[in-house]
């Protein structure tokens, strides 16, 4: 294959990466977008490989994340050097693939260690790399399958990438079924999921506030004119951006109006630690008190958003024991899981996205939630300051939401979780065996590699 022809069939894959998420939300493309990829990596140099997945990475995350101009907005200048950060990866996993190929040629071995190493390369950069960023995966682009409660949305893009691989290598009749097979049953999975009627074991009443004007005032009339009788009220994350709870005014008034609505009020706010340092909390208010709160776990990088806490528990309340992670918290898997572990029967969400961050920002922050309910079961309601306000049950499917921007409320009847999944148990160590496992066999196909070239100097030498 000339050098043209494979890049090419990297634009194809990047185009079609792009078009997998919002704006354009065609995720049944998730199947197919890396497929051009995979053929245009095999019999070349490493190095060139390399080039072809940096080039990848570029195009794709340069397209799909192109609102970090509006969230850097006065420093647009590092959208540059976070693309090529996020490319990188792309690259590590193309090199990486490259030698694999020319190792074991065509083959099941090569099938498998593409989806072993995409999966390191990918939960690496989500997970544990310092940017910590989870976004632009495949099997976030799918959406919630029949895999999501067993090994999670990790779990999914494993699958994705085992498919394509084995449909690359399409001399091969067999592997070429067996992959065809398995992307067409994800695909029909992820379909089915979202047509999974709502379930109707719903009995707590739930009204979340979207609004970007983060007073008191604001989200207490918008409540007070949403009228009806709610067990909890949601207010967005910074609803409140000073800690309430050393205002004396200010912490009675909000004890007053939760006596008011008669509900348990989650609250987004702050713990003053010191003049300096503060945690990001989203408070639980009982209208006899304090009930919890949780300090959020993974604070937005680059911005001024707290210290980061350091437990996930369940709040306990009269009825009915809920986690309240806080926006940047469920892009990863860990801070949701753990509450549900803890006990957590249902998720009440204070969330933040600034109306200047824009709608693409919105839409693709707003499906990450939709993965954290269904690898955990459980019902999450999320109030976000300018949207996306939503509803999801516990199969990961939107049953209601506010439209972005526009302030408003939210009611809803929701469900309570009734027993952990598979993945809140042990699934999400899938990722971590996967991971390590990858850490090892890159290493001895580096290994194998010195041992090579070793070789073959003492042959020419002889």
């Amino acid at each position: 294959m000339k050098m043209w022809q494979r890049i090419a069939l990297v634009f194809i894959s990047a185009g079609l990466g792009v078009l997998v998420f919002p704006p354009f939300g065609l995720w049944w493309l998730a199947v197919l977008a890396w497929i051009p990829l995979l053929l245009a990596l095999p019999d070349t140099k490493p190095s060139h490989a390399l080039y072809l997945g940096l080039l990848h990475g570029a195009v794709f995350y340069g397209i799909t994340m192109t609102w970090l101009l509006d969230v850097f907005a006065g420093h647009r200048y590092v959208f540059v050097p976070l693309i090529l950060i996020m490319s990188l990866f792309t690259a590590v996993f193309a090199r990486g693939y490259a030698v694999a190929c020319a190792r074991y040629r065509a083959g099941w071995i090569t099938v498998l260690f593409a989806a072993v190493w995409w999966l390191s390369c990918e939960f690496f950069r989500s997970e544990i790399f310092y940017l910590k960023f989870p976004w632009m995966t495949p099997g976030l682009g799918l959406g919630p399958t029949w895999v999501s409660p067993f090994l999670g949305v990790s779990g999914a893009g494993f699958l994705i990438i085992l498919g394509s691989a084995a449909c690359v290598q399409w001399k091969r009749k067999n592997q070429l079924a067996a992959g065809s097979v398995l992307l067409i049953v994800l695909l029909v999975s992820s379909y089915w999921q979202s047509k999974k009627e709502m379930p109707q074991d719903t009995s707590v009443r739930v009204l979340a506030v979207q609004n970007e004007e983060g007073t008191f005032d604001e989200c207490a009339r918008l409540t007070r004119e949403a009228g009806g009788d709610y067990d909890f009220i949601v207010w967005p994350e910074h609803a409140l951006g000073f800690d309430v709870r050393k205002s004396k005014h200010a912490w009675n008034e909000l004890q007053d109006f939760s006596r008011e609505v008669n509900a348990i009020v989650v609250v987004g706010t702050r713990t003053e630690i010191d003049d300096n340092k503060w945690y990001n909390t989203a408070l639980t208010v009982s209208p006899d008190g304090t009930v919890g709160e949780h300090h959020k776990n993974h604070p937005v990088h680059f911005f001024d958003d707290g210290e980061p806490g350091a437990e996930a528990k369940a709040v306990v309340t009269p009825q009915w024991k809920i986690g309240t992670s806080i926006c940047f918290d469920n892009d990863y898997q860990d801070v949701a899981r753990r509450m549900v572990a803890d006990g957590a029967e249902f998720l009440l969400i204070p969330s933040m996205d600034a109306i200047s961050w824009g709608e693409k920002q919105h839409y693709q922050h707003a499906e990450l939630f939709r993965h954290r309910a269904a690898e955990n079961g459980c019902w999450i309601v999320v109030a976000a300051t300018s949207g996306v306000t939503q509803v999801i049950d516990r199969h990961g499917n939107r049953v209601a939401t506010i439209p972005i921007v526009e302030e408003g409320t939210l009611g809803a009847e929701i469900g309570r979780r009734k027993e952990m999944t598979i993945y809140t148990r042990i699934g999400w160590l899938f990722p971590w065996l996967v991971m390590y496992g990858g850490a090892v066999w890159v290493f001895w196909l580096f290994v194998q590699g010195l041992l090579g070239k070793h070789r073959s100097r003492d042959t020419r030498i002889a």
